[in-house]
Protein backbone atom coordinates (compact mmCIF):
# COMPACT_ATOMS: atom_id res chain seq x y z
CA UNK A 1 0.00 0.00 0.00
CA UNK A 2 1.33 3.43 -0.91
CA UNK A 3 0.68 6.67 0.94
CA UNK A 4 -0.40 9.74 -1.00
CA UNK A 5 1.87 12.80 -0.89
CA UNK A 6 -1.07 14.87 0.48
CA UNK A 7 -1.48 12.58 3.50
CA UNK A 8 2.27 12.68 4.14
CA UNK A 9 2.24 16.52 4.05
CA UNK A 10 -0.79 16.72 6.39
CA UNK A 11 0.89 14.31 8.79
CA UNK A 12 4.08 16.36 8.77
CA UNK A 13 2.08 19.53 9.39
CA UNK A 14 0.23 17.95 12.33
CA UNK A 15 3.55 16.75 13.78
CA UNK A 16 5.06 20.24 13.42
CA UNK A 17 2.09 21.82 15.25
CA UNK A 18 2.42 19.26 18.05
CA UNK A 19 6.19 19.74 18.22
CA UNK A 20 6.19 23.55 18.14
CA UNK A 21 2.80 24.13 19.69
CA UNK A 22 0.20 26.53 18.46
CA UNK A 23 0.55 30.16 19.43
CA UNK A 24 -1.02 30.70 22.84
CA UNK A 25 -4.26 32.66 23.01
CA UNK A 26 -3.45 36.21 24.16
CA UNK A 27 -6.92 36.34 25.67
CA UNK A 28 -9.23 39.19 26.52
CA UNK A 29 -8.00 42.23 28.44
CA UNK A 30 -10.46 44.29 30.46
CA UNK A 31 -9.00 47.57 31.66
CA UNK A 32 -10.75 49.34 34.50
CA UNK A 33 -9.84 53.02 34.65
CA UNK A 34 -10.79 54.12 38.16
CA UNK A 35 -10.15 57.82 37.47
CA UNK A 36 -12.16 57.96 34.24
CA UNK A 37 -14.88 55.58 35.51
CA UNK A 38 -14.51 53.39 32.40
CA UNK A 39 -14.29 49.69 31.65
CA UNK A 40 -12.54 48.95 28.34
CA UNK A 41 -12.66 45.41 26.90
CA UNK A 42 -10.19 44.40 24.18
CA UNK A 43 -9.92 41.07 22.36
CA UNK A 44 -6.13 40.69 22.10
CA UNK A 45 -6.57 38.36 19.08
CA UNK A 46 -8.13 41.33 17.28
CA UNK A 47 -6.48 44.44 18.78
CA UNK A 48 -7.39 46.57 15.77
CA UNK A 49 -11.13 46.11 16.35
CA UNK A 50 -13.04 48.74 18.26
CA UNK A 51 -12.92 48.08 22.00
CA UNK A 52 -16.03 47.96 24.15
CA UNK A 53 -16.10 50.99 26.47
CA UNK A 54 -18.64 51.17 29.31
CA UNK A 55 -19.21 53.60 32.19
CA UNK A 56 -18.77 52.25 35.74
CA UNK A 57 -19.15 53.10 39.41
CA UNK A 58 -16.19 52.34 41.68
CA UNK A 59 -15.43 51.88 45.34
CA UNK A 60 -16.09 54.71 47.77
CA UNK A 61 -13.18 56.56 49.39
CA UNK A 62 -13.69 54.45 52.55
CA UNK A 63 -13.90 51.22 50.49
CA UNK A 64 -11.78 51.86 47.37
CA UNK A 65 -11.68 49.47 44.44
CA UNK A 66 -8.37 47.62 44.79
CA UNK A 67 -5.95 48.29 41.93
CA UNK A 68 -4.13 45.32 40.50
CA UNK A 69 -4.30 42.56 37.93
CA UNK A 70 -7.00 39.93 38.38
CA UNK A 71 -8.21 36.81 36.61
CA UNK A 72 -11.78 35.73 36.05
CA UNK A 73 -12.72 32.07 35.96
CA UNK A 74 -16.50 32.30 35.60
CA UNK A 75 -19.53 34.49 35.12
CA UNK A 76 -22.53 34.10 37.42
CA UNK A 77 -25.90 35.19 36.05
CA UNK A 78 -28.82 35.76 38.45
CA UNK A 79 -26.38 35.85 41.38
CA UNK A 80 -27.42 35.47 44.97
CA UNK A 81 -25.93 37.76 47.58
CA UNK A 82 -24.37 36.99 50.94
CA UNK A 83 -23.64 40.05 53.08
CA UNK A 84 -20.15 40.59 54.41
CA UNK A 85 -19.40 41.27 58.07
CA UNK A 86 -20.11 45.02 57.85
CA UNK A 87 -23.41 44.51 56.04
CA UNK A 88 -24.43 41.78 58.52
CA UNK A 89 -23.67 44.15 61.40
CA UNK A 90 -26.14 46.59 59.84
CA UNK A 91 -28.83 43.90 59.65
CA UNK A 92 -28.43 42.75 56.05
CA UNK A 93 -29.59 39.24 55.23
CA UNK A 94 -28.71 36.97 52.29
CA UNK A 95 -30.72 37.43 49.10
CA UNK A 96 -31.69 34.46 46.93
CA UNK A 97 -30.43 34.29 43.34
CA UNK A 98 -32.21 36.82 41.17
CA UNK A 99 -31.38 39.44 38.59
CA UNK A 100 -33.02 41.97 40.93
CA UNK A 101 -30.53 41.58 43.81
CA UNK A 102 -27.66 43.90 44.71
CA UNK A 103 -25.37 42.18 42.15
CA UNK A 104 -27.84 42.88 39.35
CA UNK A 105 -28.13 40.56 36.36
CA UNK A 106 -24.64 39.08 36.72
CA UNK A 107 -21.29 39.17 38.46
CA UNK A 108 -17.77 38.28 37.44
CA UNK A 109 -15.86 37.22 40.57
CA UNK A 110 -12.20 38.16 40.35
CA UNK A 111 -9.26 36.45 42.02
CA UNK A 112 -8.86 37.86 45.49
CA UNK A 113 -11.10 38.36 48.47
CA UNK A 114 -14.67 39.08 47.40
CA UNK A 115 -13.80 41.56 44.64
CA UNK A 116 -16.06 41.46 41.58
CA UNK A 117 -17.35 43.30 38.56
CA UNK A 118 -21.14 43.20 38.67
CA UNK A 119 -24.36 44.79 37.54
CA UNK A 120 -27.00 46.42 39.67
CA UNK A 121 -25.69 49.98 39.48
CA UNK A 122 -28.38 52.61 39.32
CA UNK A 123 -27.55 54.76 36.28
CA UNK A 124 -27.49 57.77 38.65
CA UNK A 125 -24.45 56.37 40.52
CA UNK A 126 -22.41 55.45 37.44
CA UNK A 127 -19.40 57.74 37.32
CA UNK A 128 -19.19 57.97 41.10
CA UNK A 129 -17.23 56.37 43.93
CA UNK A 130 -20.11 54.62 45.65
CA UNK A 131 -19.61 50.86 46.05
CA UNK A 132 -18.04 48.79 48.80
CA UNK A 133 -15.04 48.22 46.52
CA UNK A 134 -16.56 46.35 43.59
CA UNK A 135 -16.73 47.73 40.07
CA UNK A 136 -20.39 48.23 39.18
CA UNK A 137 -22.14 48.60 35.85
CA UNK A 138 -25.78 49.27 35.05
CA UNK A 139 -27.61 46.04 34.19
CA UNK A 140 -27.92 46.92 30.46
CA UNK A 141 -24.16 47.60 30.34
CA UNK A 142 -23.39 44.36 32.21
CA UNK A 143 -25.45 42.47 29.63
CA UNK A 144 -23.58 44.31 26.85
CA UNK A 145 -20.25 43.20 28.40
CA UNK A 146 -21.41 39.58 28.66
CA UNK A 147 -22.69 39.62 25.08
CA UNK A 148 -19.33 41.05 23.93
CA UNK A 149 -17.42 38.36 25.89
CA UNK A 150 -19.64 35.68 24.39
CA UNK A 151 -19.03 36.94 20.84
CA UNK A 152 -15.28 36.96 21.59
CA UNK A 153 -15.54 33.24 22.46
CA UNK A 154 -14.56 33.88 26.09
CA UNK A 155 -17.59 32.21 27.73
CA UNK A 156 -18.66 28.60 27.87
CA UNK A 157 -22.25 27.37 27.98
CA UNK A 158 -24.43 28.33 30.96
CA UNK A 159 -24.90 25.67 33.64
CA UNK A 160 -27.84 26.02 36.04
CA UNK A 161 -27.36 25.37 39.74
CA UNK A 162 -30.00 24.19 42.21
CA UNK A 163 -30.14 27.68 43.71
CA UNK A 164 -31.13 29.27 40.40
CA UNK A 165 -27.80 30.84 39.52
CA UNK A 166 -26.39 30.27 36.03
CA UNK A 167 -22.62 29.72 35.87
CA UNK A 168 -20.51 30.11 32.75
CA UNK A 169 -16.88 29.05 32.76
CA UNK A 170 -14.36 31.34 31.09
CA UNK A 171 -12.91 29.55 28.03
CA UNK A 172 -10.19 32.05 27.08
CA UNK A 173 -7.72 33.90 29.27
CA UNK A 174 -9.66 36.82 30.78
CA UNK A 175 -7.64 39.40 32.72
CA UNK A 176 -8.85 42.52 34.51
CA UNK A 177 -6.33 45.32 34.92
CA UNK A 178 -7.68 47.73 37.54
CA UNK A 179 -5.88 51.05 37.89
Amino acid sequence: MTTSPTIVRLGALAFAVLLCGAAPDPGVEVRVDLERFELIAIDERRPDEVALVLPIATGSPSHPSPPGRYRAREVVRNPGWKPGAKAKARGAVPIDPSEDGPMGVAKIPLTGDGFAVHGGANPLVVGKQISLGCVRLSDPDMLALLDWLDRAGALGPARATESGELHQAVRRPLAFDVR
